[in-house]
């Protein structure tokens, strides 16, 4: 079998490398070739951590090879929108246990137990036991998680709840303590029934001296009657003081939460205001560079128009000069062949006149 990290070993991309992608927590953390497949173990959720809790087995390869199907999956592909496909019960139970311990060796190295092997603040390190087996050390690192995040969520809860709790505590000792006050007085005021004295022919003194006892005893319980009344007065008054200070103490937090939610508030909506502020300036920056490079093309186009005018005007005269030139070309080449015509008549009359010499003066033969 092959155990891999659940890494390719290639490096990521510039693109991977900015920024933090979410759905890396939701990749698994180990691999492992089994006979029913290859294996994707995925980090740990409160679910997992609670299905943990919940499995009753004392042997722990059992409790490992039983939450092994809340962990492992046959495919790699996990996201917010897709759920994990989970492997059963059956299929756990299938493998044998070098594959157990084998899963557990892989999953034990991974990152979803960093902290609990290598520790923290406030946390020791779970270092493993000299010939422990990857099953035994993976369920103390469990039980440490799970305690971990117990802790945590303890120490969450006294955060927001503790000032509140005491107070509500003291609120119901205020209260025990009357309700404890006011039944002695109850107690005392049955106790404080007139009791009727029989008529017989007893002894006078030993009905007066009964009478005595009895009105000692009733002014003493009318005395112990108006120290209760006055304790519970101050008990009354201490515990309706308790809970005034615990109302006070509830709407000062209460203000406090909203002077803070006001605040968080503004501090948005200025932030909102800033944001809409600077786009605004951007906005009318652009505005102005795009004005500016609209009257700078306009410049442009203007010239460039102007420029082809100009140049359609040049060409345009140099056009009419052209046949102005071919014009006077013309008549020269007509005056040239005319004046060609002419020497060559002059010539011919010439030639004419020479032939007409020398036949007059040529001698005569008889």
């Amino acid at each position: 079998m092959a155990i891999s990290d659940g890494s390719d070993g290639t490096e990521p991309d510039a693109s991977q490398k900015k920024g933090f992608d979410i759905s890396s927590l939701l990749k698994p953390v180990a691999e492992v070739d089994t006979a029913i497949g290859k294996l994707f173990l995925f980090p740990l959720s409160r679910s997992d951590i609670s299905a943990f809790n919940d499995i009753s087995t004392i042997d722990q390869s059992k409790r490992i090879r039983e939450f092994l199907p809340f962990i492992a999956s046959l495919s790699p592909d996990y996201s917010w929108e897709k759920e994990r496909s989970g492997v059963t019960h059956d299929q756990i139970q299938s493998l044998s246990d070098p594959a157990v311990e084998e899963l557990a060796e892989a999953y034990t190295l991974s990152n979803a137990l960093r902290s609990a092997r290598e520790g923290g603040k406030d946390r020791k390190p779970i270092v493993r036991d000299a010939n422990e087996s990857p099953t035994a050390f993976l369920d103390r690192l469990l039980r440490s998680e799970v305690e971990e995040q117990a802790n945590q969520f303890r120490k969450l809860t006294d955060q927001v709840l503790g000032p509140t709790q005491r107070l509500f505590d003291q609120v119901r000792n205020s209260s025990a303590i009357l309700g404890s006050t006011l039944t002695e007085f109850e107690r005392l005021s049955d106790r404080l029934m007139p009791a009727e004295i029989p008529v017989s022919s007893t002894d006078h003194f030993q009905v007066i001296n009964e009478q005595y006892n009895r009105q000692a005893r009733e002014r003493a319980e009318e005395l112990e009657t108006v120290r209760l009344t006055g304790k519970m007065t101050a008990e009354s008054a201490q515990a309706l003081k308790d809970l005034v200070e615990a109302a006070a103490t509830l709407m000062e937090q209460v203000d406090e939460r909203d002077r803070k939610s006001d605040q968080s508030t503004r501090t948005q909506i200025t932030v909102a205001v800033w944001a809409v502020g600077i786009s605004a300036g951007l906005s009318l920056l652009a505005l102005i560079v795009s004005g500016f490079g609209y009257l700078q093309d306009r410049d442009s186009i203007i010239s460039g128009d102007q420029w082809q005018t100009k140049m359609l005007t040049v060409i345009e005269q140099g056009a009419e000069q052209r046949s102005a030139v071919e014009l006077e070309n013309q008549e020269f080449r007509e005056r040239v062949m005319s004046l060609d015509a002419r020497i060559e008549d002059l010539e011919a009359d010439k030639r004419a006149v020479i032939d007409a010499s020398e036949a007059a003066y040529a001698p005569r033969s008889d």
